[in-house]
């Protein structure tokens, strides 16, 4: 019997409430330390309830860590490596991008662990990676069109953007205030000049 859209909707929200609570375990208790148990009783739901959208707690953390990858994604590829002005698209991108993940900060935590212990969570540290790799691909052809039209200095366009996703997950990190404080305004011109402005 297929279910109603009413049910799907409600469905649909208690998948959610599971996945969030299970991030924000995961990110303060870690992978061995959050079980099951403690997900369904922070989600307000019973523990069998858990398995009916995800089947082993394995398949749960890849969830935690794979899934708000996506909407993460969309934002930050959202530019134009071929913009007419090079440097007020990279500025544009910059103030999303540090508005972005002063937001992501338990999300960040998770994807700390990963990176720390890739050797244990091969398969989600292969997906950061490409996500990491094709964003700085794209990102270093827009720093390469700035510099063809002399708005930034002569640099290696790779390891410009490397440093500057180093910049954001680094700020973020290490930065307690909320993601409406308006220090996170004043980051942006400091993540700027890592490209390497002219001017």
């Amino acid at each position: 019997m297929t279910a109603s859209n009413s049910q799907q909707q409600k469905m649909k929200a208690k998948r959610q409430r599971i996945l969030d609570e299970a991030i924000e375990l995961f990110s303060e208790h870690g992978y061995n330390d959050t079980t099951i148990a403690k997900v369904a009783k922070a989600s307000g739901i019973s523990f069998g309830s858990v398995f009916t959208y995800f089947s082993t707690k394995e398949e749960l953390f890849h969830c935690a860590v794979i899934e708000p990858l996506g909407q993460i994604t969309d934002v930050m590829m959202n530019f134009d490596p071929e913009a007419e002005d090079p440097l007020a698209e990279l500025e544009r991108i910059v103030k999303t991008h540090i508005k972005l993940f002063a937001k992501l900060s338990t999300y960040l935590s998770l994807v700390v662990q990963v990176i720390g212990h890739h050797s244990h969570f091969t398969e989600q540290f292969e997906e950061l990676n490409r996500f990491h790799d094709a964003f700085c691909l794209k990102l270093s052809k827009l720093i390469e069109k700035g510099q063809l039209k002399g708005q930034l200095i002569q640099t290696d366009s790779m390891y410009a953007a490397y440093a500057y996703m180093s910049l954001l997950l680094g700020l973020r990190l290490m930065r307690i205030d909320n993601f409406d404080h308006e220090i996170w305004e004043q980051f942006v011109p400091f993540a700027l000049n890592l490209f390497g402005p002219a001017r």
